[in-house]
């Protein structure tokens, strides 16, 4: 691990602190905020007598301001405090939209500067929930301080693999297809163009506090889901779980109050792969029987299976086989999204008799059916389908 010294951090923090003011701004403007942090933090901190912005070149952006070696005798409690009060008056003086990007990009750029270990001091993810929150306490606001905040932080989650404007476009668009639906959802105001100062608007006015929590809930619900499914998420952690992150245990508690289930969306988000699994099941069996016999009669064989099990499982009329194209093979399948709201257990149960019944139509020529099917479906989809409940494991012991 890197250390850096205080003057070295302080210099660093600076520069990074104009340029992204800078960069929503003008650099001119950018300096002269710090000019007036660092006067008004100075007779607490007397060692930023240290720190020095040259008035007459604030043209030149962060080479305005210099810091002397002199810093470096100061303690790393003392430092780490007047850095902490920096860092937060940046903030609150940049306004009340300040928050909504600048501590998170701030961080990240800590990082790029080589100072994320500094993070641990100054714990920006927890000021940034502190400050929305401590901002919410402030207005004395129920309802429009709840949805400003998960707003903010589903566009917080968007903006870690979008920009800021198609995070925010992406939440704007969801409000907008449900405002028909909840007429409250007026109340919010968003902009889709950063203001004079390079910031973005996310508004809860205080009419949505006369609006009862259910309905808050309910159009929440259908936002964050809708929100979820329009990106591809390749985090780590399930989108739902990061959001949960983002949101902070005290909001996180708040929704779930007024009446949020975020596991019931999680379980729908993993349903959303009905609709390819049950594909990629059905081409595995078309390529296995085709094999034994030709594609075009495995097509046929499955539509027959399908047709007879019908009556048993209405997830079944979601696939729809095209018997015109049977010489196509597993082209002439496919599977209508309706599936995907099929509870898994449901689904299972159609997809292993499916697989059960097309093994036994195979007759004497089943030998290795399953493991046959198993190499065709592949690992990935083999973990899935067992998840929603097909144990292969207990089918492959019916063809032994």
């Amino acid at each position: 691990m890197i250390n850096f010294t205080n003057f070295e951090i302080m210099e660093r923090l600076l520069q990074t602190l104009v340029s992204k003011i800078g960069r929503r701004t003008h650099e001119s403007y950018a300096v002269v905020t710090i000019d007036t942090i660092l006067k008004t933090l100075e007779p607490k901190y007397d060692f930023l007598k240290y720190v020095t912005v040259n008035d007459t070149i604030h043209s030149e952006g962060a080479k305005a301001v210099s810091v002397m070696p002199e810093i470096n005798s100061v303690g790393s409690d003392e430092f780490y405090k007047a850095v902490h009060e920096l860092v937060l008056m940046t903030v609150k003086y940049l306004e009340r939209n300040a928050d909504f990007f600048f501590i998170r990009e701030f961080q990240y750029a800590l990082n790029d500067i080589g100072l994320g270990t500094i993070g641990e001091n100054l714990d920006l993810n927890r000021r940034q929930s502190e400050y929305i929150a401590g901002k919410t306490q402030t207005l004395q606001i129920d309802n429009s301080g709840l949805v400003e905040h998960v707003l903010k932080a589903l566009t917080f989650l968007l903006n870690r693999t979008l920009s800021e404007e198609q995070a925010i476009k992406t939440v704007a668009d969801s409000i907008k297809n449900f405002e028909g639906k909840y007429k409250f959802l007026n109340y919010i105001e968003m902009s889709d163009t950063p203001d004079s100062k390079g910031f973005y608007i996310i508004r809860a006015l205080p009419d949505i506090n006369n609006v009862f929590s259910a309905g808050i809930a309910e159009a929440l619900q259908k936002i964050i889901r809708e929100v979820s499914i329009s990106i591809e998420w390749e985090g780590e952690e399930s989108f739902i779980d990061a959001f949960k992150s983002e949101l902070g245990e005290k909001q996180l508690s708040e929704i779930e109050k007024i009446g949020v289930n975020l596991s019931h969306i999680q379980t729908t988000l993993s349903r959303m792969k009905h609709e390819e699994i049950t594909k990629k099941a059905l081409d595995a069996l078309v390529k296995i029987v085709g094999e034994r016999t030709r594609e075009s009669f495995a097509v046929v064989a499955l539509d027959n299976i399908i047709k007879k099990l019908e009556e048993t499982y209405d997830a079944l009329k979601y696939i729809k086989i095209d018997k015109s194209r049977c010489a196509e093979g597993a082209n002439a399948i496919s599977i209508m999204p309706e599936v995907n709201n099929v509870e898994p257990y449901e689904l299972a149960k159609a997809l292993r008799d499916i697989i059960k019944m097309t093994g036994t139509h195979l007759g004497n020529k089943t030998t290795s059916f399953i493991e046959d099917f198993k190499k065709q479906f592949g690992e990935e989809y083999i973990q899935e389908i067992e998840k929603i409940g097909v144990n292969l494991h207990f089918l492959e012991l019916k063809f032994m």
